[in-house]
């Protein structure tokens, strides 16, 4: 199996234009923080290494160099999901180290992460950074193989900006149901409401809310809050990609 690996990556080299000799070799998996050779030519064999990061090497005669970690500290933020009531531009709202730098990013649209998430910054070549929640349904897999890009996270307090989430609702359908929903989420707790969606069958409702929140523990009061009114079962986040539209 290793022997498939290392081939591979004899491959590789060759269209890069460097041989295969031990020191390239070591340079690789000290990339991947792999503790042998031998590791690296089986994590490829099994395909938990892609090598598509070969790309952001130098070649230097018949060297090669890894690229530098990327240092990043403090970020700005434009996102198409701000209320336009709110104006994002220069609204500090991720903090990484203790430096001032900052640099643009975006949020991952596969876990769509909110202020108060746990989160961490994935580096994408020619894209910048994307954040994702760490407990994202492709964070395992970024921190397993691409740990050199991870970036550690956090969020800064801001309450400017709105930012798009959704809940899923289940209960039991009874007169003034919807009614009861919206008074609470747009009346009492001034949350706005981007869609609304509900659908009943055999005396049991279904419904899919947009909403605009500041942060998770905004989300969070909203979740309660919904768990108190009369006939409705279960309340849940539901932030994924196919968020219904």
């Amino acid at each position: 199996m290793a022997d498939e690996g290392k081939y591979t990556l004899q491959r590789k080299f060759e269209g890069m234009g460097v041989t295969m000799y031990q020191g390239n070799i070591e340079t690789i998996a000290q990339f991947y923080k792999l503790q042998s050779n031998l590791e690296l030519f089986y994590q490829i064999a099994i395909k938990n290494i892609d090598l598509r990061e070969l790309r952001d090497f130098k070649v230097h005669g018949d060297r090669l160099e890894a690229p530098q970690p990327v240092r990043i500290t403090e970020i700005k933020h434009e996102t198409p999901h701000a209320t336009p009531a709110h104006n994002p531009k220069d609204a500090e709202l991720i903090i990484f180290g203790e430096s001032s730098d900052k640099i643009m990013y975006n949020l991952a649209n596969c876990c769509k992460p909110i202020p108060g998430d746990d989160v961490f910054g994935f580096v994408t070549t020619g894209k910048g950074l994307t954040i994702h929640r760490t407990n994202c349904p492709n964070a395992a897999k970024l921190m397993a193989n691409y740990g050199h890009r991870i970036v550690k996270t956090k969020w800064a307090k801001n309450k400017e900006i709105s930012f798009l989430t959704g809940v899923r609702i289940i209960g039991i359908d009874d007169v003034g149901m919807v009614s009861k929903i919206t008074n609470l989420i747009s009346g009492d707790l001034k949350i706005n409401i981007a869609a609304l969606t509900i659908e009943a069958t055999e005396g049991v409702f279904e419904g899919n809310i947009k909403v605009f929140v500041h942060d998770k523990e905004e989300l969070d009061v909203l979740v309660n809050r919904l768990l108190e009114v009369g006939g409705i079962e279960s309340v849940e986040r539901f932030d994924t990609e196919d968020l219904p539209k």
